[in-house]
C-alpha cells in the first residue's frame, strides 16, 4: 500500500465515480482502476461496489475511509506542528 492509491481511494470514495475522480486528478480511469484493485488485493477486501447504478463504497470500504480520513488529519497536524522541525 502507497499514498498514492490511499489519494486514488479517498477521491473516488468521495466521488463516488471512478469517472470523476480520473477528470478531476487528470489521471486516466483505467491508471485509477488498477491502483484501487492493487490496494483491494493487498488489503484482502473489496474497498467498492461497482454496478450498473454507479460506485458505492462497501462496509468495508467505509471503515478504511475513516481510518485513512483519521491517518491523513493526524499526519498533517504532526508534520505542520513548528516543533516538528527542531
Amino acid at each position: 500500500m502507497n499514498d498514492l492509491q490511499i489519494d486514488y481511494f479517498m477521491a473516488v470514495a468521495t466521488n463516488l465515480s471512478f469517472t470523476k475522480t480520473s477528470e478531476e486528478l487528470f489521471v486516466s480511469q483505467p491508471a485509477i482502476s488498477r491502483q484501487i484493485s492493487q490496494l483491494e488485493k493487498e488489503l484482502g477486501c473489496r474497498l467498492f461496489r461497482r454496478n450498473n447504478q454507479g460506485t458505492e463504497l462497501t462496509e468495508e470500504g467505509r471503515l478504511y475511509f475513516d481510518l485513512f480520513s483519521k491517518y491523513k488529519a493526524e499526519f498533517l497536524d504532526l508534520v505542520s506542528r513548528e516543533d516538528w522541525l527542531e
